[in-house]
C-alpha cells in the first residue's frame, strides 16, 4: 500500500497561447505543463503568475476561444482522454484557504463554463494526435481526433454566455471553491455550443489543418499523407445549418516535406505550408504559390508577430527566425477583398532553447516554451549583437524535462539525498542537480581562524540594514564594518572591550549597543551618538562570572555563578537590576526573544534550560516565576533556546546536544510547556538563530514579515545546518548546502543585500557572506552538457559520475537543386562522459563506435577484485527494430580520473540495461538475460575478462532490470514484468505477469513487492503469490494496486530527498522516487494497513468536496488505464490531494470528516488527522 506525492511539479511547457483572460485589457500568457495550467500576467517589469492550477486530466489541446460578443477570452482545452472544457478567470469575490495556493493569485478563481465528453469508443485514435482549431468568427469548433472523422462543435449564436459560475480545484492549485456540478456524458452543459456532429473525411493521416480568414463560411485547409507518403493540401467548405461539408475544388499535390499550415489573417488570407525545405503561401483567390527555399530543417513551432506579415518559427535544433509576407498593395482592387502577396523572406534571429511552443508577446518581446530545454522570455532586436545574434534572453524558467535517468547520492555527506539527473536533449542536454533544501551563494568568504561568536548590529532597532559584525574570540573581539564598496573596516568603538571574548553584542533601544562578557554587562553609545562610549554598566558580584545571556531591544538576561537568573532592563541609558532567581541545577541555555506580538522589543517570558535535572522552564518576567515545567526525556542535555512565533502562532525550540530538536507549540498566554514534537537534525548540538530572510518573490513559501520587511526564520546551526520556516501553519525545515555551521547573524548589508554572516567549523576557519536561496521545496542546479544525456551511474570510489550522452554531427553537407538547398546527413556519435562530483567538470570521455548507441551504465565492483569500474551496454545503431549486436564494455578510473578500456564484449543484441549483481554483472540482451563473472587473470588486471555464466530466455526485449537480494525483476518490451531468481549458478523464472503491458520503468520495492510504469502513464505494484497451493497461480505474480500518474516515468530510483533520520513512528516511510518525461520529481512511500484505511478514505471524502476543474471526477482519473484494460485504482493514495486538506475552511473540513457530500464519515479527531497530513507533508 502506497501514498505518492509530487515533489517538484512538472516543468515542461507543452502549450502557450496569449489572450485577455484576466481582464479586457490585461494580456495573459497562458501555460499547459502536462495536467497543470499556469496564467501569466504580462507587464512592463516581465511575467508575473497569477493563477495556477492542475486537471484532471492531461492536455492535449489549448487554445483561446473568445465568443461572439465578449470582451475577454476563455480557455479551450482538451485532454489525452478526449474531455473538452471551457474554463474563465474571474475575478474572486472573497478569498478562501490560506499556504501556498492562496498566496500565488488570490484574486482570480476559476470558473469551469462547458464540459463536453468526445469520446468515440469505436474509432481509431488519429497517429498525428488531436487538433482542435477554431473558426475566426468563432462559430465552430473543427476537432480531428480519430482516423477518418471531423468532430464539428457550432458555437451557439444566441447563447448568453454568462459563466455558469461553478468553480473548481485540483491538484491544490484553484482558489476558486467547487460546488457540485453535474456532468452528462454526451453533449456540453450549457448552452455555449450546439449539439457535436461528426463528418466523415477520405483523408486518414492528417499533418495539419487550419481555418482560413476571410471567407464567407467556415473554409478548412487539410494537409494531409496518402498512402504512397506523398502529401497534400486541400479545402473543404463547411454548411452548418445542414451539418455537411463540401471541397471548394482548390487543391495542391506533391508537397514534399510539407509539415505544417498556418492560417494567414485578414485582409491578406490565405495560407502557409512550411516543410523541411520550404516555405510556400497558398490563397485560393490567387492564381499562383509564392515560394521560398530554405536549409533542411524542421519548424516546429510558430506565431504571428503583428496582423499577419511578420511570423516567428522556430525549430528542431534551437534556432529562432522571423517570416515576413511581402505585400502589393497596388495590386488589389475593391473587388478582390485579399491583399495578394509577392514574396516570402526569411532571416535568423539567432539562438533559442529548443522550442515546443512559440507566443509572440508585445514590444518586441516573446514567449520560448520548451519540452527540452529551459522556457524563456526573449527580446528581439533591430541590430544584432556582437556574435550576430538578434535575440536577447531576458529570463529562464528552469525546466528539467525530460528525465531521462538519474542517481539519488549524498554528496555532502548530509544524510540527505539529492538527485542527478540526465536532462533535456540535444544542444538543451545537462545534467542537473535537484535538492531539498536552501542554498548559500557565497558573496565573500574571509579566512579568519578561531571565531566563538558572531553578531550583526544595525544604527537603531528599528533599522532594515546591518552594516556592522562582532567577532568573538577566544581571548578577544574585533569590530568590522562593511563599506558599501565591499570593503571590510575594522572599527575601534569607545567603551567597547576589545581584548576580552563578548558572550553576546546586539542593539538596544535609543541607538545603543549592548556587550555581554563574563565580567559585565556594558551599555555603549555608538560613534555617531552624543555621548558616545560608554554610558551604564552592571556587574555581577564579586568572584562570579556571567555564563550565558540572552537579550532583546529593552531586556537581558544573564546567568551568575551558573545557578542564578538575572534580568536587567535595558531599555532606558541605564543597566537597571529588575529581579534574579536561583535554581537548583545550573543554567545550560536562556532565551528572551520578544514573541508577544504586541510589543517587539520586550517579553512578557524568558525560557531557560537546566544541566543536571535536565529540564525546560517557563519564567514570567518581571516576577521570575516559574510558569511550566518540562522534563526532557534521556540524558541529552538542552544547549540552546529560541522563543518564536511562525505565522501568528507562538512556539519555543529547545536543541539538544544530540542534533535533536524539540517544538512545542504554546498557548496564547505562553503560560504552559505541552509534549514537543521531536526531530533529528544532524549529530552534532543544534545551536538556534533567529534570522531574517527577504521574502521568496514567486510566493510558494510565504512567512510572517517583520517590521523590516523581510520574513522571520530560524537557522538551526549544527553539522547538517538546517533552516526552520513556516508555511500554511506547518513547521517545516529545509537543509543548507554547508557541511557544518557554527553559528550565523543576519547580515543585509548594502555591498550584500538580503545576505547572512555565517562561521564554519573550527577546521574550516572561515566566515562567508552569502545569499540565501529562496525557501523552496527543490532546488534545481543545470550544468549544460549542449548535447543528450542518456544514462547516468556514480561512482564513489572515484567520486565521479559516469554519463552516457549522444551528439549529432553533419556528415558531408549536400548542396543540391537550382535553389541551392543545404541538406546534410546527421549522424549520432556515443561517448562516454565522466564528472566530477562536486565541479561537475568534465575529467574524460571516451569515444563510442560509429553507428554504435549508448544504451546503459553502471558502476561495478566484482568478486575477487577491490576496483571499481564502469560497465556501459551499447546497441547497433543501424538495425531496423531490435538491435543485431552490441557491446559490454568494462573501464575502469584511474586515480588520475582517466577513462581505461579494460575488456570488451561483442554479443548477439543489444545491451539494453546492466546491472551489478552478487559481485558480477547482469544483463538483459534482446531476448535473454545474461549474467557475467569476473576472470581475473594471474598476469595483471590487463588481462581480466568477462565470462557468461548463465542465460535466462523468454523475452521479446528486455529494456529494464532491478535486483532484490537474489531475486531480479524483468521488464519486458511488451510482456510486463518477469520475477527471477538466482541460485546455484542458474537464473530461473519464479513468477510473471500475464498482462502484456509496455512498461517504462520498474524497481523492486522489497523481497515480495514490485513497482512499474506503463506507457499509458500508469503505475501499478505486483506481489509475489505465496499463499496459494495452487502451482499455475504460483506462477502467476498477483495484482496488488494500480494507480494513473497521468504522466509517463522514465525512471524509479531508491532514495530521499528528505532527512532519513526522523525520529517517532512515521506514518509511511519513503521508499522511491520517480523522474517523468514531463520533468516532475514524484516520491512513492509505504503505508501501513491502519494509515492506508484512513487514508483512503479520507482521500473520497476530499474528492467529493474538493471538486476537479471542469467537473472532471478524480475517481475517474486516478483509475488504472493501460492499453489492454481500465481498473479502480487500488493500494494506492492521491498525496497531492491528501495534503489540500491542510487548505481547507472549518466548514469545509467539517464536510469531509462526516462525509457529507456522499462520503463516509471519519472516526479520528481532526487534530489527529491534522497532524499525520503534516507528516506525511515533510515526507518530500
Amino acid at each position: 500500500m502506497n501514498i505518492v506525492f509530487t515533489a517538484r511539479k512538472s516543468s515542461a511547457v507543452f502549450h502557450a497561447i496569449k489572450g485577455n483572460f484576466t481582464g479586457p485589457d490585461d494580456l495573459n500568457l497562458i501555460l499547459g505543463k502536462g495536467t497543470r495550467v499556469e496564467v501569466y500576467l504580462v507587464s512592463s517589469d516581465g511575467l508575473k503568475m497569477v493563477k495556477e492550477f492542475g486537471i484532471y486530466g492531461e492536455i492535449a489541446c489549448l487554445e483561446p476561444f473568445r465568443p461572439p460578443g465578449q470582451n475577454m477570452d476563455m480557455l479551450l482545452l482538451t485532454t489525452t482522454h478526449y474531455q473538452m472544457l471551457t474554463l474563465s478567470l474571474r475575478l474572486s469575490s472573497s478569498l478562501s484557504g490560506a499556504g501556498p495556493t492562496a498566496t500565488i493569485a488570490p484574486q482570480f478563481s476559476i470558473l469551469s463554463d462547458t464540459y463536453t465528453d468526445l469520446q468515440d469508443r469505436h474509432a481509431r485514435p488519429s497517429e498525428a494526435g488531436q487538433i482542435v482549431i477554431m473558426d475566426p468568427t468563432s462559430s465552430l469548433i473543427c476537432c480531428h481526433l480519430y482516423q477518418g472523422l471531423l468532430k464539428c462543435i457550432p458555437v451557439n449564436p444566441n447563447s448568453s454566455l454568462v459563466p455558469s459560475g461553478r468553480t473548481g480545484t485540483s491538484g491544490g492549485q484553484s482558489t476558486g471553491r467547487p460546488t457540485n456540478p453535474s456532468r452528462p456524458s454526451t453533449r456540453s452543459i450549457d448552452s455555449t455550443f450546439l449539439d457535436p456532429f461528426d463528418l466523415p473525411i477520405d483523408e486518414v493521416t492528417i499533418m495539419s489543418m487550419v481555418f482560413l480568414h476571410g471567407c464567407q463560411r467556415p473554409t478548412l485547409a487539410l494537409l494531409y499523407q496518402d498512402k504512397k507518403e506523398v502529401r497534400h493540401v486541400k479545402t473543404y467548405e463547411f454548411d452548418l445549418k445542414n451539418k455537411d461539408k463540401s471541397e471548394t475544388g482548390w487543391a495542391q499535390s506533391g508537397l514534399s516535406g510539407a509539415r505544417t499550415c498556418i492560417a494567414v489573417p485578414a485582409p491578406i488570407g490565405g495560407f502557409l505550408v512550411v516543410g523541411e525545405y520550404s516555405i510556400s503561401y497558398f490563397n485560393p483567390a490567387q492564381t499562383t504559390a509564392i515560394s521560398i527555399t530554405m536549409n533542411a530543417t524542421i519548424m516546429q513551432c510558430h506565431n504571428h508577430i503583428d496582423q499577419g506579415t511578420r511570423y516567428l518559427l522556430g525549430d528542431h535544433k534551437g534556432m529562432l527566425y522571423i517570416l515576413v509576407l511581402e505585400i502589393n498593395n497596388s495590386a488589389g482592387s475593391s473587388s478582390n477583398r485579399f491583399i495578394p502577396v509577392s514574396g516570402l523572406k526569411l532571416e535568423s534571429l539567432g539562438t533559442i532553447s529548443i522550442p515546443e511552443a512559440l507566443v509572440y508577446l508585445d514590444n518586441d518581446h516573446a514567449f520560448v516554451g520548451s519540452h527540452l530545454g529551459d522556457s524563456q522570455l526573449v527580446q528581439l532586436h533591430e541590430n544584432p549583437d556582437e556574435q550576430g545574434e538578434y535575440v536577447e534572453i531576458m529570463e529562464t524558467f528552469t525546466n528539467i524535462a525530460p528525465v531521462l535517468d538519474f542517481e539519488v547520492v549524498d554528496l555532502e555527506g548530509q544524510g540527505q539525498g539529492q538527485i542527478v539527473a540526465c536532462s533535456g536533449a540535444f544542444k538543451d542536454g545537462s545534467l542537473r542537480i535537484v535538492r531539498n533544501g536552501v542554498g548559500i551563494n557565497d558573496r565573500a568568504v574571509l579566512e579568519l581562524p578561531g571565531i566563538k561568536g558572531l553578531w550583526s548590529l544595525k544604527e537603531n532597532l528599528d533599522a532594515t540594514t546591518e552594516d556592522t559584525l562582532v567577532m568573538s574570540f577566544l581571548n578577544s573581539t574585533r569590530v568590522v564594518r562593511v563599506t558599501p564598496d565591499s570593503e571590510m573596516v575594522q572599527e575601534e568603538l569607545d567603551g567597547f572591550l576589545s581584548d576580552t571574548a563578548t558572550l553576546l553584542c546586539g542593539n538596544a533601544q535609543a541607538g545603543l549597543l549592548i556587550q555581554v562578557t563574563e565580567e559585565s554587562v556594558r551599555l555603549i553609545a555608538p560613534p555617531q551618538h552624543i555621548q558616545a562610549g560608554l554610558i551604564s554598566e552592571w556587574k555581577p558580584p564579586a568572584g562570579e562570572l556571567i555564563s550565558i545571556a540572552s537579550m532583546n531591544g529593552t531586556q537581558c538576561l544573564v546567568a551568575v555563578g551558573g545557578k542564578t537568573l538575572v534580568y536587567l532592563d535595558i531599555g532606558s541609558e541605564v543597566v537597571k537590576k529588575i529581579g534574579q532567581t536561583t535554581f537548583e541545577n545550573e543554567i545550560a541555555c536562556i532565551d528572551v526573544n520578544a514573541i508577544d506580538g504586541e510589543n517587539r522589543h520586550a517579553s512578557q517570558v524568558c525560557a531557560v534550560g537546566l544541566w543536571t535535572d535536565i529540564k525546560v522552564l517557563l519564567v514570567r518576567l518581571p516576577t521570575m516565576e516559574i510558569l511550566a515545567s518540562y522534563d526532557l526525556p534521556g540524558d541529552i542535555l538542552p544547549r540552546s533556546l529560541l522563543l518564536s512565533r511562525f505565522e501568528g502562532v507562538p512556539y519555543l525550540l529547545v536543541g539538544l546536544g544530540d542534533g535533536h530538536l524539540l517544538t512545542f507549540v504554546l498557548d496564547a498566554a505562553l503560560s504552559s510547556l505541552p509534549s514537543p514534537k521531536k526531530i533529528s537534525l544532524g549529530t552534532q548540538p543544534v545551536m538556534l538563530r533567529q534570522i531574517s530572510a527577504a521574502p521568496a518573490e514567486d510566493g510558494l513559501a510565504p512567512a510572517p514579515v517583520s517590521a523590516a520587511g523581510k520574513s522571520d526564520h530560524v537557522f538551526a546551526c549544527s553539522d547538517r545546518p538546517t533552516v526552520i520556516y513556516s508555511s500554511n501553519r506547518k513547521i517545516l525545515y529545509s537543509n543548507v548546502n554547508l557541511k557544518q555551521v557554527a553559528t550565523v547573524a543576519s547580515f543585509n548589508c548594502t555591498a550584500f543585500p538580503n545576505a547572512l554572516a555565517l562561521v564554519g567549523s573550527d577546521e574550516e576557519s572561515v566566515l562567508r557572506i552569502g545569499s540565501i536561496d529562496e525557501f523552496q521545496e527543490l532546488h534545481v542546479r543545470t550544468v549544460p552538457v549542449h548535447e543528450s544525456a542518456r544514462r547516468i551511474a556514480y561512482m564513489s570510489s572515484r567520486k565521479c559520475f559516469g554519463v552516457l550522452t549522444t551528439q549529432i554531427v553533419c556528415e558531408e553537407p549536400e548542396t543540391f537543386g537550382s535553389t541551392r538547398i543545404v541538406a546534410c546527413d546527421e549522424e549520432e556519435i556515443g561517448f562516454v562522459r565522466l564528472f566530477d562530483d562536486q565541479t561537475f567538470d568534465v575529467l574524460d570521455s571516451y569515444e563510442l563506435q560509429r553507428d554504435e548507441a549508448p544504451q546503459c551504465i553502471t558502476a561495478v565492483t566484482f568478486a575477487g577484485d577491490p576496483t571499481s569500474y564502469i560497465a556501459v551496454g551499447t546497441a547497433d545503431a543501424i538495425s531496423e527494430g531490435v538491435p543485431a549486436k552490441g557491446r559490454i564494455l568494462i573501464l575502469e578510473v584511474s586515480e588520475t580520473s582517466k577513462l581505461k578500456l579494460v575488456t570488451e564484449l561483442e554479443v548477439q543484441g543489444g545491451v539494453m540495461s546492466v546491472k551489478e549483481f552478487q559481485g558480477k554483472l547482469l544483463c538483459g540482451v534482446n531476448h535473454r538475460i545474461c549474467l557475467y563473472a569476473w576472470k581475473t587473470s594471474e598476469k595483471g588486471s590487463s588481462d581480466n575478462n568477462l565470462t557468461l555464466e548463465c542465460t535466462h530466455r523468454g523475452f521479446i526485449l528486455v529494456l529494464s532490470l532491478a535486483v532484490h537480494g537474489e531475486f531480479i525483476v524483468a521488464g519486458d518490451m511488451l510482456m510486463s514484468m518477469t520475477l527471477l531468481r538466482y541460485t546455484d549458478k542458474k537464473i530461473t523464472e519464479i513468477a510473471r505477469d500475464s498482462s502484456m503491458d509496455m512498461l517504462t520503468a520498474l524497481e523492486a520495492i522489497d523481497d515480495e513487492t514490485f513497482i512499474a510504469s506503463d506507457n499509458a502513464s500508469s503505475l501499478f505494484t505486483l506481489v509475489k503469490n505465496t499463499e496459494t497451493t495452487s502451482e499455475d497461480e504460483a506462477k502467476r505474480l498477483q495484482w496488488s494496486g494500480g494507480w494513473h500518474l497521468g504522466d509517463q516515468i522514465n525512471r524509479f530510483k531508491h532514495g530521499s530527498l528528505v532527512m532519513t533520520n526522523q525520529e517517532g513512528d512515521a506514518p509511511a516511510i519513503p521508499k522511491l522516487l520517480f523522474g517523468t518525461v514531463s520533468g516532475a520529481i514524484g516520491v512513492v512511500a509505504t503505508l501501513t494497513a491502519d494509515k492506508y484505511e484512513l487514508l483512503h478514505k479520507l482521500e473520497t471524502n476530499l474528492s467529493k468536496v474538493i471538486r476537479g476543474v471542469g467537473g472532471l471526477d478524480h475517481t475517474k482519473w486516478r483509475q488504472f488505464r493501460s492499453d489492454q484494460r481500465t481498473l479502480p485504482s487500488t493500494n494506492f493514495v492521491d498525496g497531492d490531494l491528501i495534503e489540500l486538506f491542510l487548505d481547507l475552511t472549518e466548514d469545509e473540513v467539517n464536510k469531509v470528516m462526516m462525509g457529507s457530500e456522499g462520503g463516509e464519515a471519519i472516526d479520528v479527531p481532526v487534530t489527529e488527522v491534522t497532524k499525520l497530513i503534516e507528516e506525511l507533508s515533510r515526507l518530500h
